[in-house]
């Protein structure tokens, strides 16, 4: 495993926690709104964890591209047609963005899980009449436990990718620069090298 992929270990311990409370298994399918880090970690997971369908929602062309060679069986821009009259196993919200959130939870199958792994608004106005009638059960992730062993089995295995996610790279007298310039749509994770 790489220096890049064992400092990405912590996002992908929020991807493993996320598809575990949710219960993916063998045939399940999932949809996933955003296509950031995070979204692209939940698609590899679920993908390992036995998922057969991984949609990928995102508004960037370049991130929704990348999630597909990621391991997502498909990705759209959001509100696409594609999506009409579909229902998922479970949802996952990486956006943190509350109308991705409802949209997403209104596609939960009966029985379902949308886990909410965003941070967004501190209130949202969720649609309960429907979390109701399909008993969806809604829960979030911020904390994860006993994920390391799973987290390093899955990147030494080749289930999981976690070096395509380490798009810029900068030596320690550059480190300022991602954290004060917006990102280019195409970036996911910035890596400071000491050594550089």
């Amino acid at each position: 495993m790489s220096f890049d992929a064992a400092a990405l270990l912590e996002p992908l311990s929020v991807g493993i926690a996320a598809v575990r409370k949710a219960r993916i298994g063998v045939g399940d399918s999932v949809l996933i709104a955003g296509a950031g880090p995070i979204g692209a970690i939940v698609a590899q997971v679920a993908r390992a964890y036995g998922a057969a369908a991984v949609v990928v929602t995102d508004p960037v062309e370049q991130r929704r591209n990348a999630a597909v060679q990621l391991g997502a069986t498909e990705a759209c821009a959001p509100g696409d047609a594609a999506l009409d009259g579909r229902s998922f196993t479970a949802f996952f919200d990486a956006t943190g963005v509350t109308a991705a959130v409802v949209d997403g939870i209104k596609r939960v199958e009966a029985g379902g899980s949308a886990i909410i792994i965003g941070m967004g608004d501190d209130d949202m106005l969720l649609p309960v009449a429907y979390i109701t009638s399909h008993e969806v059960n809604v829960t979030g992730i911020f904390r994860y436990n006993n994920t390391w062993p799973t987290a390093i089995e899955l990147v030494a295995s080749g289930k999981v990718d976690l070096d395509t996610l380490a798009t810029d790279h900068y030596g320690l007298a550059d480190a300022e620069i991602p954290l004060r310039d917006k990102p280019a749509p195409t970036t996911f994770k910035s890596m400071v090298h000491p050594q550089r």
